[in-house]
């Protein structure tokens, strides 16, 4: 973890920032919020096709667990999609729940609970899918053949063991509205996106929260056809931080910041991740 100094641009009495490096030729794919106090997300090493998992403090940044390798797929301890093709699912319960492919294909498959402070594999059940997370359970199912027709067989699970609360069967309706019935993603880790809100410069998106807007700019770099992409954190008109969330990307990075709470996090040149306080 590195306090920024130089990194983002802000005044003396500004906020507080910090920065976690995931390593060089990293890529950090998705983040999500598994309990209070902490931040979590998957990396991914292209050159290599690897991924794991690394949990930090919220606050400060302070790495708690790294390089978690997801194991418990196919062999006895091999690691999940090959160790590169994982993803993450949802949180509950402090737990973060993980998926694989289908083969050849882009739907998920399978679960993983991970505890993301001890950095262990709590269960696992790689012949479910997940549909929903109703916080006291969650909604999943499995794909099977009858009469050569496929169809799929609900269940309601416990998040911390995995175990089968209730088997729902094969008829549709009850698993269609409990699934309407369950919070999005951003609902439940309490989460803001960006909206989109073009400039005279290019694109832009910004997020309103309280006294501050937190708005991300993309501008062409010249003719090479790249993109800059910066971020600023304003309050009644003052620019308390600025920084580059990409020099130059071969595209605009949409999505690349959110906020959560009193923080806002946001993604520099694909290996760095950075908080700053809202305070």
């Amino acid at each position: 973890m590195t306090v920024l100094g130089g990194a983002g641009r802000g005044p003396a009495e500004g906020l507080g920032v910090w920065s976690w490096r995931a390593g060089r030729g990293s890529v950090i794919w998705q983040l999500m919020f598994p309990g209070e106090g902490l931040v979590a997300g998957l990396k991914r090493f292209p050159a290599e096709r690897s991924a794991s998992l690394f949990c930090l403090d919220a606050a400060t940044g302070r790495q708690i667990c790294d390089g978690f390798v997801l194991r418990g797929g196919g062999g006895f301890d091999a690691p999940v999609g090959d160790g590169w093709m994982i993803g993450l699912e949802t949180t509950c319960r402090g737990l973060l729940f993980c998926h694989a492919f289908q083969e050849g294909s882009p739907e998920h498959q399978g679960i993983w609970a991970v505890d993301p402070i001890a950095g262990r594999l709590v269960w696992n059940r790689p012949e479910a899918v997940f549909s929903a997370n109703l916080d006291t359970s969650l909604l999943v199912y499995r794909n099977r053949m009858f009469a050569g027709f496929p169809e799929r067989e609900y269940w309601l699970i416990d998040p911390l063991s995995g175990e089968v609360i209730e088997a729902l069967g094969t008829a549709h309706e009850r698993a269609n509205l409990l699934r309407m019935s369950a919070q999005s993603e951003d609902e439940l880790q309490g989460i803001q996106l960006p909206d989109s809100s073009p400039t005279e410069e290019g694109p832009g998106e910004t997020i309103r929260t309280g006294l501050f807007t937190i708005g991300g700019g993309h501008r062409p770099t010249g003719a090479s056809g790249t993109w800059t992409s910066t971020l600023r954190v304003n309050r009644g008109g003052l620019t308390l931080y600025e920084g580059v969330m990409a020099a130059a990307a071969p595209a605009p990075l949409f999505n690349n910041f959110l906020v959560r709470g009193s923080m806002v996090y946001y993604i520099r040149e694909n290996e760095e991740l950075v908080g700053v306080a809202l305070s």
